[in-house]
């Protein structure tokens, strides 16, 4: 047996126990990816970030990601969570106050990342790439029986849309916050159409600073309901982009994603687009977090 230190992050918060929890294991370069799939699973939380060296040139840090029963390619929460915690450590040279930017190496594209220190506080940015979107109008059927939301409640402004991710558009916040999702269904639905979540989201905010609300339902990859999810808001934020759904006069905006709310866990999630003719090119989403627990964990070889 091996004993190794794990720490619980909420991230896309400065309040402990809300936002979205995600464990970190800091020096994770010693396990196995059987013990990391073993971690993730007695942590339960939705991800846990494992850092690593980097195998790739080019990258300072490499993470993988795991929920309670399977690796995915990419977590936006749990790596605000984990490069907060690398911060704590001031590890990657991160010893005081200033902007901090790296490479992290993931299971697709390198991707970049910013840091800003200030006395006591830490921001993380986390650039993703953008999808291409496939429209998919023929699930609304689907979408009503397995969310129980009334056909009328549909957004038609923006279709269905897919990439990994299925995009729904509704009408009202109170639609959102009364779902009643059939999680077995929607595993079922999601792994037959090679999905790996649902993103409900509507204009409708509760904060009047705010462009977006939704929630996001992954059963299929052992999350029924993330609280706060930083990878679907960065093509979420393209999507309301090229609709003209954001109040952007230049080719750069920024704006406030909600989350969480529905089930007692708030956060925010800050979403910049920047654009070119018209179309977004580019998504960087970020915010903060807030270590809430550190401890000791046995690792069976």
């Amino acid at each position: 047996m091996k004993t190794i230190t794990i720490r619980q992050v909420d991230a896309f918060t400065t309040t402990p126990h809300t936002g979205n929890p995600a464990g970190v294991v800091l020096d994770a370069g010693g396990l196995s990816e059987s013990q990391m799939q073993t971690i993730a699973r007695e942590m339960n939380l939705s991800e846990t970030a494992f850092i690593l060296p980097p195998t790739r040139s080019g990258a300072e840090v490499r993470i993988r990601w795991f929920t309670p029963t399977v690796e995915v390619p990419l977590c936006g929460h749990a790596t605000i969570a984990g490069f907060h915690a690398l911060a704590e450590e001031k590890h990657l040279g991160m010893a005081g106050p200033g902007t901090y930017s790296f490479n992290l190496e993931t299971a697709g594209p390198v991707l970049p990342v910013s840091v800003e220190l200030g006395a006591g506080s830490c921001e993380v940015s986390l650039g993703l790439g953008l999808p291409e979107f496939e429209k998919v109008p023929h699930l609304k059927v689907d979408l009503v029986r397995l969310l129980g939301i009334p056909a009328v409640e549909f957004d038609n402004r923006v279709p269905i849309l897919r990439n990994t991710y299925l995009y729904v558009f509704i009408k009202r916040l109170h639609t959102l916050f009364t779902l009643k999702p059939n999680f077995l269904n929607i595993s079922s639905f999601l792994t037959s159409r090679n999905l790996t979540g649902i993103c409900i989201y509507t204009l409708e905010t509760i904060d009047r600073d705010s462009s977006v609300h939704s929630r996001f339902f992954a059963p299929n990859c052992g999350i029924n309901e993330d609280p706060v999810t930083g990878s679907s808001h960065g093509p979420l934020g393209a999507i309301l982009y090229d609709h003209g759904l954001l109040n952007a006069t230049g080719e750069s905006v920024t704006f406030v994603g909600e989350q969480g709310d529905a089930i007692g866990r708030r956060g925010r999630v800050k979403v910049n687009v920047a654009a070119r003719g018209g179309k977004a090119v580019s998504v960087r989403i970020g915010g903060p977090a807030v270590t809430v627990l550190r401890g000791d964990m046995i690792v069976h070889e």
